[in-house]
């Protein structure tokens, strides 16, 4: 069985801009394609990882909630278009919502596209941690690699 953390979006969109809010987490604002990937796990703790353009924030909480926010960090065009296209390829909207795995653990995959009538569409699925998906599983390899090459902090989801 694979245990791993996950996430899905579409081609990338946007561009990174600081955000200038006091008192909160600086995750970068874009007015484009979005993608939530956060990691639910058994023992308590948590990954949330933040996809907007080219900019990608992380944070993750241990067992006794206490949180550590990695930030906001550019990434290279070249990483950015390799995980849009593996986001695309996970294809939220055409997957059903899933549930919450109360017994491995979940992940849970936000897309947001632009459009709709709030100008957004929003894609809320869960997928079990132990998922055998390919798609799922190489975007959550790729993620992972990218948090340990730009905030130098290997994950464990």
């Amino acid at each position: 069985m694979l245990f791993f953390g996950g996430l899905a979006c579409g081609s990338a969109g946007g561009s990174y801009v600081q955000n200038e809010r006091a008192g909160l987490a600086d995750r970068g604002d874009t007015n484009g394609r979005m993608l939530d990937f956060v990691v639910n796990q058994v023992e308590g703790s948590d990954w949330q990882i933040r996809v907007r353009g080219n900019s990608l924030w992380a944070a993750f909480t241990d067992e006794e909630q206490k949180l550590t926010d990695l930030g906001t960090i550019r990434i290279a065009e070249k990483d950015s278009d390799k995980l849009w296209k593996l986001i695309d390829s996970v294809d939220i909207p055409s997957r059903k919502k899933g549930k919450k795995d109360e017994d491995e653990g979940w992940v849970e995959l936000r897309l947001r596209e632009p459009g709709g009538d709030e100008g957004h569409e929003v894609t809320t699925i869960f997928i079990s941690r132990a998922t055998k998906d390919e798609d799922v599983i190489d975007l959550a390899e790729y993620l992972r690699e990218l948090i340990k090459k730009y905030h130098q902090k290997k994950p464990d989801f």
